[in-house]
């Protein structure tokens, strides 16, 4: 299967449906403007070894990760750089970063599955990335261009393919991220960021089998509010949930 495979399936869930079409590729011609995201220059330096597939049974969402990661770095000066597929593995940074100061980190999930006929499919990731887009600008991140994050989504489940559980129920759980990155103390918008992109075979959200769950609705924690980030992904709006 090849990547033009990917871009032609068609996307089919429930009674909604959508085709993914070729992302159009970004491309600056001013030699001394910063440098777009661009999917056609990927890299790739593979793992030297390879992990061994986990039995399909210990699946649990987001505890397990493929051999590879995409990662890409953007510079206020030069731009974003050449996106690379590189061994999963740590990502160094400066402690003052932003992302640790002042959480100005985004995310988006969104699944692979293999259909009957063997090829790969992603559910409407074109909305996904739209939020992502909204996403970064809500936080003042350095701009991104959703159809190129999603080619290298694309690119990155065809690289990772033999991670996608083929059982029914099972997926290759994507997760593309942007965190804010400038180094150092200041309550400004970061103009430095890291993209990566994590692929996670994963199971079934409720191994058990999906069950009414039982809520209580409160009002002394907030996790939306107008003119608030609850409509936009970002990591912030977790966290505060945690101790309720």
């Amino acid at each position: 299967m090849t990547i033009f495979d990917l871009w032609a399936q068609i996307v089919i869930m429930g009674n909604q449906s959508s085709t993914v079409s070729p992302p159009q590729m970004s491309d600056s011609t001013d030699p001394g403007s910063p440098a777009l995201l661009d999917a056609s220059k990927l890299k790739i330096t593979r793992a030297g070894t390879l992990k061994h597939l986990q039995p399909i049974e210990t699946l649990r969402f987001g505890q397990a990760f493929s051999d590879h990661m995409i990662v890409a770095t953007h510079d206020p000066i030069t731009g974003w750089s050449v996106p690379e597929v590189k061994p999963y593995g740590p990502i160094a940074l400066d402690p003052a970063s932003s992302c640790f100061q002042y959480g100005g980190n985004v995310f988006e999930g969104m699944k692979a599955y293999l259909g009957p006929d063997g090829k790969a499919r992603l559910f409407r990731p074109d909305l996904n990335m739209r939020r992502l887009e909204r996403s970064c600008a809500r936080l003042a991140l350095p701009p991104i261009d959703g159809d190129v994050v999603l080619e290298l989504v694309k690119r990155l489940v065809e690289f990772e393919r033999r991670w996608i559980p083929k059982e029914s129920g099972y997926s290759l759980y994507m997760r593309p991220t942007v965190i804010a990155t400038r180094p150092g103390l200041g309550v400004i918008a970061s103009d430095h960021a890291i993209l990566y992109i994590l692929a996670s075979p994963t199971g079934p959200y409720f191994p058990q089998g999906l069950e009414a769950v039982s809520l209580l609705a409160v009002s002394d924690n907030v996790r939306a509010w107008p003119g608030g980030t609850g409509s936009h992904k970002v990591a912030g709006n977790y966290s505060p949930g945690f101790l309720p």
